[in-house]
C-alpha cells in the first residue's frame, strides 16, 4: 500500500471510532499484530487492544478523537490527536481499580504510531498524559 493509502487506513479507524464502529476496521490489522499503551502490561494483541479502548469508551460515553498532525513515511503513519469526553461511567486504572464516574469534562492530547507491512497493522502505539486526564477528574492530589 502506498503511504496515503496507510494514512486512510488509520483515518478510517479514528472515524470509526468516534462512530463507535468497533469491528468494522477489523481487516486492517495483522493476524500478529501487537499494540502498546500506558497502563498496559506490555504489547497486546488485536483483541486486548479493542477491550482497553471500549474500556475509555464506556467511561467516556462521548469520547471523540480530532486528528491533528497526519504524517505517513514509508510504512509508518503517526498522528497526533485531541479527545474530549465526559467522565460519566467506571474507569479502570492501570492497577486494576475502578474510578468511580466524577462527571467532569475532559480534554487529551496524544500520539499513535502504525506501523505496516503488505497493506496491514502490525503494530502501534499510544503515547498520552494520563496524569493531565486524572488532574482535570480532580483524581489527582495537590492539582
Amino acid at each position: 500500500m502506498s503511504e496515503q493509502e496507510n494514512l486512510r487506513t488509520v483515518e478510517k479507524i479514528f472515524a470509526a471510532l468516534n462512530d463507535r464502529q468497533f469491528g468494522a476496521t477489523d481487516d486492517a490489522y495483522a493476524a500478529d499484530y501487537r499494540y502498546e499503551a500506558p497502563g498496559l502490561p506490555g504489547p497486546v494483541d488485536h483483541a486486548t487492544s479493542g477491550d482497553y479502548v471500549r474500556g475509555f469508551v464506556t467511561a467516556f460515553p462521548d469520547l471523540h478523537f480530532e486528528l491533528k498532525d497526519k504524517v505517513a513515511q514509508g510504512d509508518l503513519v503517526a498522528v497526533s490527536w485531541v479527545s474530549t469526553g465526559t467522565h460519566t461511567g467506571p474507569l479502570r486504572t492501570p492497577t486494576g481499580e475502578m474510578l468511580p464516574p466524577t462527571g467532569r469534562k475532559a480534554t487529551g492530547q496524544g500520539s499513535s504510531f502504525y506501523r505496516f507491512k503488505n497493506g496491514k497493522i502490525t503494530r502501534s502505539a499510544i503515547y498520552w498524559d494520563m496524569v493531565s486526564l486524572l488532574a482535570q477528574l480532580g483524581l489527582m492530589p495537590g492539582m
